[in-house]
């Protein structure tokens, strides 16, 4: 089970509206847990791409 705490924050107002609707959240708190989610993500895929950058190869499917 994931562990919450309460924490208290002065945030834009507009921003947190604004990442409610993209992320399409019922609730500012879900807004906030899911750009936080996200953000995250984002980080562990960069740090992926850029370990795995220069492994393989390129295969040329039309042999020019």
């Amino acid at each position: 089970m994931k562990s919450l705490k309460r924490k208290n924050y002065w945030l834009d107002e507009a921003k947190i509206k604004k990442v409610q609707r993209l992320l399409r959240a019922k609730t500012e708190t879900e807004a906030i847990q899911r750009a936080i989610d996200l953000v995250l993500f984002q980080k562990e895929a960069a740090k992926a791409w850029i370990e795995n950058a220069g492994v393989g190869g390129v295969e040329d499917l039309y042999a020019r």
